[in-house]
């Protein structure tokens, strides 16, 4: 009896499985970006905290996540060979955005 493989060749791959880490991830880059500006408002309130400049970058990395996702959901909807790459690369740009975060205030903190 010979066993079927996981993933048949033919298999066509659904939308959601582009959409649901597309939409996912520039939704949790636009929530970096939130915190990052509620971040500066904050810290700039009384007297300035030393490292705020570092904000603008994570501010920047985070606009670049967002952009990535969004050009990663339109090449995935586009283009049904690329689906599974643009999935994967979907689902990586949550944890990269929330170790951008972590790097953004270790240098705020540092400086």
């Amino acid at each position: 009896m010979e066993a079927t493989p996981a993933v048949q060749p033919g298999r066509t791959w659904r939308p959601w499985t582009i959409w649901l880490p597309g939409v996912l991830a520039l939704v949790w880059s636009l929530l970096l970006i939130v915190a990052d500006n509620l971040a500066g408002v904050m810290g700039s309130w009384d007297t300035p905290a030393p490292g705020l400049r570092w904000l603008w970058v994570g501010v920047i990395g985070h606009c670049a996540l967002a952009a990535a996702s969004v050009l990663v959901l339109v090449v995935g909807l586009s283009s049904p060979s690329r689906l599974r790459a643009a999935a994967i690369t979907a689902w990586m740009i949550i944890p990269v955005g929330f170790g951008w975060a972590l790097l953004t205030g270790h240098l705020i903190s540092g400086s």
